[in-house]
């Protein structure tokens, strides 16, 4: 299968590029900057030059693909959420996934892409969603629920086209040399560990190799359709999360970081570390998947549990 991915230079494209590839797919990363690219992206993963915000295009780069994975967008956590900021954001997943999908409905002939793959976040269930949350769920409120709604409705308009298109709501990927767990482990490190805030909202995550593993049964099936949870089938409270971190680095986690201190020190982006969501990954589960890192003994024994 000719697998395009866009926005495949980040954590989690650098980590399943390769594996798609290795599964017998070609995989062909699209990025405004492919010399860098080449620099980061292991294995037989080609790389071409793609951006069409700023009107840099070769071509149509999805004709003679069989899917696409869009995994665009700036880090949700990098800096406060000011107005520049959040409009940085919106436009690096709304327009980019927008101008994407346009270049899909002007594609012909017999071999173009079958399905979207398109990046979402459990965000979109808002800051204070049930206690328990699948699929099935709608919308929360705040800015992370509205981005992810307004990103989501311009993937699925790849279905206007013929095209099947799935949005992947991602939890907490934890893996090596990367994402949300790579900033957390210095001050575990140092003996400063602790839960943020009460420690009670809930933390849903997900190993980076059951993602790549997701993302290519979805390549596979076709009863994969709208949205898709991407987490781990138990999530766990903060407090857990960051004690069995503690436990996995032979560290102590006894030093709680006050809500009240991330608010003034990060803003409105503090919610993402105060507030979380417990997600199911019901349709995953339904459709047979399984996962190889289910709990967080498993995933922190995988990824920390040598040469840490």
């Amino acid at each position: 299968m000719n697998v395009a991915i866009v926005g495949g230079t980040g954590f989690i494209g650098r980590n399943i590029a390769p594996v798609l590839a290795c599964g017998g797919n070609t995989v062909t990363i699209l990025t405004r900057n492919p010399h860098a690219a080449s620099a980061v992206v292991e294995g037989n993963v080609h790389v071409r030059k793609w951006d069409p915000l700023n009107g840099q295009t070769s071509g149509n780069p999805f004709q003679e693909q069989d899917a696409v994975i869009n995994l665009a967008g700036a880090p949700i956590a990098e800096r406060r959420w000011t107005r520049s900021r959040k409009a940085v954001l919106r436009a690096s997943r709304i327009e980019t996934t927008r101008t994407l999908v346009m270049a899909l409905s002007r594609l012909s002939g017999p071999v173009r892409p079958k399905v979207l793959i398109n990046a979402s976040g459990i965000g979109f269930y808002g800051l204070e969603p049930a206690d328990h949350v699948d699929e099935r769920q709608g919308p929360g409120t705040g800015f992370l629920a509205d981005l992810c709604v307004e990103w989501e409705h311009e993937a699925l308009r790849a279905t206007d086209y013929g095209i099947r298109a799935t949005c992947l709501r991602i939890g907490m990927v934890l893996g090596k040399d990367g994402g949300a767990l790579q900033k957390m482990l210095l001050p575990f490190k140092l003996f400063l560990g602790g839960p943020v805030g009460q420690g009670t909202q809930p933390v849903s995550w997900i190993h980076v190799e059951d993602l790549g593993r997701l993302i290519a049964a979805i390549l596979r099936q076709p009863s994969y359709n709208g949205a898709v949870n991407a987490a781990a089938p138990h999530p766990v409270t903060m407090r857990e999360f960051c004690r069995q971190l503690g436990r996995a680095l032979g560290r102590p986690s006894w030093l709680p970081v006050p809500a009240s201190a991330l608010k003034i020190g990060l803003g409105e982006m503090s919610t993402l570390l105060t507030h979380g969501q417990s997600v199911s990954p019901l349709m995953a589960q339904q459709l047979g998947f399984t996962f190889t890192y289910p709990d967080l003994e498993s995933a922190f024994s995988a990824i920390l549990g040598k040469g840490r």
